[in-house]
């Protein structure tokens, strides 16, 4: 449900538009205010989940998303929507955060990786059957049923959840020194000026002031950040994590694939219309190749990664992932639909071999206090890859003088530009795949 509402909400827009006499700048807020704060909260999040009791958290999550989805539905205005929306990135911040520390804390290492498969086809599954399912929704029962549909899911979690996730303990003593809550800060408002600046790339291009400042001011918070976490005594940036080279390479590895995948699959649908003619249901089956793929593949990735070892199943997913890229340079205007299909799924097989495996690996040999951090990390980082791929399509359309008419409906865009952009793709996907190869060592300094 959490990354599912990154993208239900985008096929309601226009109704709630017109619903709420709302413009097209205002209504675009109600996607970015959920990444604001779904971002921008997730590392404290994880650290939370390291010094309270995991489950619990994780309830208060679902139970703070429930009361936004609520909140939503009901909404008189864009106003109230929009601080439910708020909200609703605070309960899923929450979800995502904690949920891989309880995958950590109920299985131990080389037991755990069709745990984190099964929950990485949850994180990719739900950004991508967001839009067909929020249409379908949005269709036949209206835009407040996108929100209404949460309420059913989430109090079935509370009441199975209670069970089993409420008696989890906390994995150490409560102590305010433990929470780095300046850090958090600094760090959230620097998320948060990324992802705006990032989203505000896409509708104005680089040189609007808007963008730099808020790109530029992020930069300064940033620098901030690094200038307190020495002074701190547990830091959000701990050198037992960025000190070690599995992590780091994993962050490395989380940031490439997602930019390189996420980057495509937001081009995909413009792609699909616009050189084939294909329409919006025939393109959703298409895609469908991709998320289907990577549901069936993403648990059986990390069962392989138990078996064989995480770097293995990693590179092989890795190499997979840059295949399938690399085959969308190949095709023509004569390319079959079934052709077509064979290669998203392609992707998708890659995509879902990647994911819990890279994740497995970045847990390695961490001690418990730093699980919960590294894991929302990893959820971090996956939001702004995805976010750093569709800007860099974006500014190559913009680079070959199509910025404007990139997006236009009824505008047939040459095969060249689409190529030009997969080539962009192509070379994360490469850069992804030889980081893949380099050796991976935990860090040998000790734990706050």
């Amino acid at each position: 449900m959490a990354t599912l509402d990154t993208s239900i909400v985008n096929i309601a827009l226009p109704q709630i538009a017109r619903q709420f006499h709302s413009s097209l700048v205002q209504i675009s807020w109600l996607m970015v205010v959920y990444l604001l704060f779904n971002v921008s909260l997730l590392l404290s999040s994880g650290r939370l989940g390291d010094l309270l009791p995991p489950g619990r958290l994780h309830l208060l999550g679902v139970a703070v998303f429930t009361l936004a989805s609520a909140l939503c539905g009901f909404s008189p205005n864009l106003s109230w929507m929009l601080a439910g929306r708020a909200l609703q990135g605070v309960g899923a911040s929450l979800m995502l955060g904690v949920a891989p520390k309880i995958i950590a804390v109920a299985y131990g290492e080389g037991e755990r990786g069709l745990a984190l498969g099964l929950f990485s086809t949850a994180f990719a599954s739900g950004i991508s059957v967001g839009a067909p399912l929020g249409g379908l929704i949005t269709y036949y029962l209206g835009w407040p049923y996108i929100f209404f549909i949460n309420i059913p899911i989430c109090l079935v979690v509370l009441i199975l959840g209670s069970r089993s996730l409420g008696v989890l303990a906390a994995p150490a003593r409560w102590a305010w020194r433990a929470f780095d809550l300046w850090g958090g800060l600094t760090l959230g408002g620097s998320l948060g000026l990324l992802v705006l600046g990032l989203t505000w790339v896409r509708a104005s291009g680089w040189q609007d002031p808007w963008t730099l400042g808020a790109l530029g001011l992020g930069a300064l918070f940033f620098l901030l950040l690094l200038f307190l976490e020495p002074r701190q005594t547990a830091p959000l940036l701990p050198g037992t994590l960025w000190g070690s080279s599995a992590f780091l390479l994993g962050s490395l590895a989380v940031v490439l694939t997602f930019a390189a995948v996420m980057g495509t699959f937001f081009l995909l649908p413009f792609f699909l219309e616009q050189v084939y003619g294909y329409l919006p249901q025939q393109t959703g089956l298409l895609l469908a190749a991709i998320a289907v793929t990577n549901a069936l593949v993403a648990p059986l990735g990390g069962l392989l990664a138990d078996r064989l070892g995480n770097l293995v199943v990693l590179r092989s997913g890795s190499a997979l992932i840059l295949l399938g890229l690399g085959s969308f340079w190949f095709t023509g205007a004569q390319t079959s639909t079934l052709s077509l299909a064979a290669r998203f799924a392609l992707l998708g097989l890659g995509f879902g071999l990647f994911q819990a495996p890279n994740l497995n690996e970045i847990l390695k040999g961490l001690q418990p206090s730093m699980i919960g951090l590294a894991a929302a990390t990893n959820a971090v980082l996956k939001n702004l890859g995805a976010l750093l791929g569709i800007t860099l399509i974006v500014t190559v359309f913009a680079w070959i003088n199509l910025h404007q008419v990139s997006l236009g409906t009824g505008v047939s865009l040459p095969l060249t530009s689409y190529h030009m952009a997969f080539t962009a793709a192509l070379g994360l996907g490469g850069v992804n795949l030889l980081c893949s190869f380099l050796p991976r060592k935990p860090s040998t300094k000790k734990p706050f």
